[in-house]
């Protein structure tokens, strides 16, 4: 991965912690469009997490919500470690965790953060 890139997740990656989703969601989209190896999918599945989030707080769209959970799942489901410091298992959980909420009609107790290392 080249400094430009690490540089450019590291700053999703805040403005996620931030909930700044929307802002999040287009600097992955930049990186995916970049990318041409088997990450790809890592920046899709976080992507489908941003927006999802994007969603559930912006717009209030649980259907929306949970559409994007389920892509980013999909995306990230193949992947078992740590990605630039990522830890994509504890993600899946997290994903997981959300849309189990979501299904049964509560609300998160509070919103997903991500941490790189």
């Amino acid at each position: 991965m080249s400094a430009y890139t690490r540089s450019r997740l590291i700053t999703a990656v805040n403005k996620f912690n931030e909930q700044d989703y929307f802002e999040c969601h287009e600097i992955l989209e930049d990186i995916w469009f970049d990318v041409h190896d088997s990450t790809k999918d890592i920046y899709q599945g976080l992507l489908h997490y941003a927006t999802a989030l994007y969603h559930l707080t912006g717009k209030n769209n649980i259907k929306g919500t949970l559409m994007q959970l389920e892509k980013a799942a999909d995306k990230l489901s193949v992947f078992t470690e740590n990605f630039q410091g990522i830890d994509i298992p504890k993600v899946l959980r997290q994903i997981k965790s959300l849309h189990k909420r979501l299904t049964k009609g509560e609300a998160p107790k509070r919103l997903p953060r991500l941490k790189i290392t």
